[in-house]
């Protein structure tokens, strides 16, 4: 399966650089492997809706037909009973980026393979 472009604001990446930086695991080096192969946009030159830290995004994982709606957020904002997703999670490292349609593999630590698909994205006020 291609990989699917991945879009960064330029205030976003060096933020996101560092949260990748910042951890051993397995997420976080999933976004740093993200970040290396972005496409850094101007703040506000933006082709299309696409996932960003504080966004909320609807996905699909395609291998099970399951939905979720969750908001990105930086590690110490993550929260799972309110929604809240960690950028640094591999589910979250592998929808940072990603515009409405796309869809990415990934092996998550219980072995199980998924495909997510961003069904929407939303900004919220901090975000946009």
């Amino acid at each position: 399966m291609r990989k699917p472009a991945v879009y960064v604001t330029e205030s976003e990446f060096e933020v996101l650089s560092d949260l990748a930086e910042s951890r051993a695991t397995r997420g976080a080096t999933l976004l740093g492997d993200e970040l290396g192969r972005a496409i850094i946009l101007k703040d506000g030159e933006f082709p299309r809706a696409f996932v960003r830290l504080r966004s909320v995004v609807a996905y699909t994982d395609m291998m099970t037909g399951r939905s979720r709606r969750v908001q990105i957020v930086p590690p110490e904002d993550a929260d799972i009973d309110q929604k809240r997703l960690s950028v640094i999670t591999p589910v979250g490292a592998a929808l940072i980026g990603l515009a409405v349609g796309d869809s990415i593999g990934l092996n998550t630590d219980d072995g199980r393979t998924h495909v997510l698909r961003v069904d929407a994205v939303e900004y919220d006020h901090e975000t946009a």
